[in-house]
C-alpha cells in the first residue's frame, strides 16, 4: 500500500462549510460495525451476553475483539476533532446547546422504548413465568438504577460528559496554553509540531494514568446510576477524545496522520495480537502498563488506517455512502433491539450458527436502515427523538452525532478486554 497522507486541509474542509465526506464515511462505518459486533457476541464461546446461543462459532470472539480494538477509540478521536472544530467556529455555549439535544434526546428516547423491550425479552428468556406487574414493579426499576436501560447507549453518556468538560474548560485551556507559549516556548513548539509519535505517546500516558484510579478510590470504578459509565470508563474515553481535540488544532489537521502503509498495518496487527496474548494471563504491573501502551498505539494505528482508507475511497460524495451515512445514527440506536429479537428467534431454529449470525447481522443493518429512510427522515417527531434534530430543522446530509454495547450490568466487552 502507498502512504495515504494528504495535503493540508483535506480533512478540514468542514471548517469552511463544505461537508467532509471522508470523515462522514469513517464515523458512519464505526457506528455500523456495532451490528456484526453485537451479533458475534451471541455466538462467542464462554461469553455471556443478553442472548447466548447453545451453538457457538469458534474464532468469532477474536472477530469481535478485532472490531472492539479500534471502533470506539477511533470514534472518540473523530468526535474530539469535530467538536473542537465546532468550538472554534461557534463557541462553547452554542456547541453545548446543540450537542446536548443531539445526544441526550435519543439517549432517553431509545432507553425508554427499545431498550425496555430488550429487557423484557431478555428477562422472559430466563424467567418464562414473569408477569407484567413483576416486570414493571421489580425488574424495570432495578434495571434502571443499575444502568440496564442504557445498554449500548453508554457512549452517548460518556461523549456528553467529555463535551461538557471540554466546553467548560476550553477558554481556560486556551489561556493556559498562551502562558505555556510565553514561559516554555520550546515545549509549546513541540506540541505545535505534532510529530507522529506524539499522539500515541499522549494516549499511552493518559491510559496508563487511568490505572491509578483504583488506588484513589473504589468509587471511581463504580458505575454512576442510572448508567453503566464510571469515572474510569469515562476517563478512558476522554483520553481518545482529548487527543482528537489536540490533532484538530494542528496544521493540516488529521489528514497529516492518514496512512495506508504496510508499516502502519503491521504495527496495528502486532499491538492487537499482543493484547490478545495478554488477555488470559496474570498481569503484574509491568504487563498492565504494556497492555495499556499496546491499546494506545494499536488504536492510534487503526485510526490512521481508517483515515487513509476514508480519504482514498470516500473523499468525494457517493450516493450509497450518503444513504448509509444519513442512517448510521438510527442504525446504531435501533440495531441492538433488532439483533436481540432476531437472535431470540433464530437460536430456536436448527440452522448452522454461521448462517444465523450472518442473517442476524444483515437484519440488524437493513431493518434500521429501511426504518430510517421510510419513517425517521419523513417525520419531524422521529427525527427529533431518534436523531436529536430539532423540529423545523432540515436533516443534515450526514446524520451521525459529532461524536457508537452493554449488558444490563456491564459493557459488552469480550472476556478479558479492557474498557474503551
Amino acid at each position: 500500500m502507498a502512504d495515504g497522507t494528504m495535503a493540508n486541509g483535506t480533512l478540514a474542509t468542514a471548517r469552511g462549510g463544505v461537508r467532509d465526506h471522508s470523515l462522514d464515511a469513517a464515523r458512519s462505518l464505526l457506528m455500523i460495525l456495532g451490528v456484526p459486533y453485537h451479533a458475534a457476541l451471541i455466538y462467542t464461546p464462554d461469553y455471556h451476553w443478553l442472548i447466548d446461543s447453545p451453538d457457538t462459532i469458534p474464532g468469532i470472539g477474536l472477530f469481535a475483539d478485532f472490531i472492539h480494538s479500534f471502533r470506539m477509540p477511533a470514534f472518540f478521536l473523530i468526535s474530539g476533532l469535530l467538536i473542537a472544530r465546532s468550538l472554534r467556529k461557534h463557541g462553547p455555549t452554542a456547541v453545548l446547546r446543540s450537542r446536548a439535544t443531539r445526544l441526550l434526546v435519543p439517549l432517553v428516547a431509545v432507553a425508554a422504548t427499545f431498550n425496555v423491550l430488550q429487557l423484557w425479552l431478555a428477562t422472559l428468556s430466563v424467567d418464562p413465568g414473569l408477569t407484567l406487574a413483576a416486570f414493571l414493579t421489580r425488574t424495570l426499576p432495578d434495571a434502571f438504577w443499575s444502568g440496564g436501560l442504557t445498554y449500548h447507549l453508554w457512549f452517548l453518556v460518556e461523549l456528553f460528559a467529555c463535551m461538557v468538560l471540554l466546553c467548560l474548560f476550553y477558554p481556560v485551556a486556551t489561556r493556559l496554553y498562551g502562558s505555556l507559549r510565553a514561559r516554555a516556548p520550546r515545549l509549546a513548539r513541540l506540541f505545535e509540531a505534532g510529530d507522529g509519535w506524539l499522539p500515541p505517546a499522549l494516549l499511552s500516558v493518559m491510559l496508563v494514568g487511568t490505572m491509578g484510579f483504583d488506588n484513589i478510590s473504589p468509587l471511581l470504578l463504580e458505575p454512576l446510576p442510572p448508567t453503566t459509565s464510571s469515572a474510569l470508563t469515562t476517563a478512558i474515553s476522554a483520553s481518545f477524545f482529548l487527543v482528537g481535540v489536540y490533532i484538530a488544532h494542528l496544521t493540516g489537521g488529521p489528514a497529516r496522520f492518514a496512512s495506508t502503509s504496510w508499516t502502519v498495518v503491521l504495527l496495528y496487527v502486532l499491538c492487537f495480537l499482543g493484547q490478545v496474548g495478554l488477555d488470559h494471563v496474570q498481569k503484574p504491573m509491568a504487563l498492565r502498563v504494556l497492555d495499556q501502551v499496546l491499546h494506545a498505539v494499536g488504536a492510534w494505528s487503526a485510526f490512521r488506517l481508517l483515515l487513509g482508507l476514508a480519504l482514498a475511497w470516500f473523499a468525494r460524495e457517493n450516493r450509497g455512502v450518503r444513504t448509509l451515512s444519513q442512517a448510521s445514527y438510527s442504525i446504531y440506536l435501533l440495531h441492538h433491539a433488532v439483533v436481540v429479537v432476531a437472535g431470540f428467534a433464530l437460536i430456536a431454529v436448527p440452522w448452522k450458527p454461521g448462517v444465523e449470525f450472518l442473517l442476524i447481522a444483515v437484519l440488524g443493518l437493513l431493518v434500521p436502515l429501511a426504518f430510517h429512510h421510510a419513517a425517521v427522515r419523513r417525520s419531524p417527531v422521529l427525527r427529533f427523538l431518534l436523531n436529536g434534530v430539532p423540529p423545523g430543522k432540515a436533516p443534515e446530509k450526514g446524520s451521525t452525532p459529532e461524536t457508537v454495547p452493554a449488558t444490563p450490568a456491564s459493557r459488552s466487552y469480550p472476556a478479558g478486554r479492557l474498557p474503551g
